[in-house]
């Protein structure tokens, strides 16, 4: 994210319109982690937690890019804390986790399911050249759904390492709602990759794109280990 303006579940156009505050802030954090060592980490450690609970104290956000910005960047801050030695960095580390579910739960009202709606067939031929407004606003849109889905199913996996790990697994997936419903997501370099509405478009229509859907793999729940 430091170095490329993106992960596989951030795409790199996500915030061309404007990055919240709560995501530059995990950015800058991950930087300042990236140039850590024995001599600075103390201040370090102290500017991440500072940043984080600065998060969970913010206001609740009020638009999907904030709501997607404010999971994204609380689930930077844990894998950052994940790699602390620290112990009372793992203590708070593990009572952040319930925060962070609420934060991938609230992805859930923005994000669309309709697997149909994203269909190669379905779709293939509703994304026009001109006017380019058209192919903008389906891009930007497919951005959005695209990194959400992503963000939502990274942090599901996050968490039931986390859970397995304590031996919570068991409970915890019948607990996590959210697992169930994020069944898609699209494989396809040239749309993850196109740089503008034309490239994506014409990606689009030209180039085989997969829509990866979980429904079909085999049971409608994933299962998990028994805790």
């Amino acid at each position: 994210m430091v170095s490329e303006n993106q992960t596989p579940w951030c795409h790199s156009h996500l915030y061309d319109e404007g990055m919240p505050k709560s995501m530059q802030h995990a950015v800058s954090s991950a930087a300042l982690h990236a140039a850590k060592n024995h001599l600075n980490a103390r201040v370090i450690r102290d500017n991440v937690e500072s940043r984080v609970q600065e998060l969970l104290s913010s206001s609740p956000a009020m638009t999907p890019l904030e709501t997607l910005a404010y999971a994204q960047a609380l689930f930077i801050y844990q894998v950052l804390r994940l790699q602390d030695n620290d112990a009372r960095t793992y203590a708070i580390y593990e009572s952040t986790m319930p925060h962070l579910e609420e934060a991938s739960n609230a992805l859930i009202p923005y994000i669309a399911f309709d697997e149909t709606a994203d269909s190669p067939d379905h779709t293939a031929d509703l994304i026009p050249l001109y006017p380019a407004s058209a192919a903008q606003a389906f891009w930007t849109n497919w951005i959005f759904q695209e990194s959400a889905k992503r963000t939502l199913g990274m942090i599901n996996f996050f968490m039931l390492t986390y859970y397995f790990m304590k031996g919570e697994s068991g409970n915890r997936c019948g607990q996590n709602k959210s697992i169930a419903v994020n069944r898609s997501v699209t494989m396809s370099a040239h749309l993850w990759k196109a740089q503008d509405a034309v490239d994506f478009a014409l990606a689009w229509r030209n180039k085989k794109h997969f829509v990866i859907n979980t429904e079909f793999l085999g049971d409608d729940n994933p299962r998990c280990p028994e805790g």
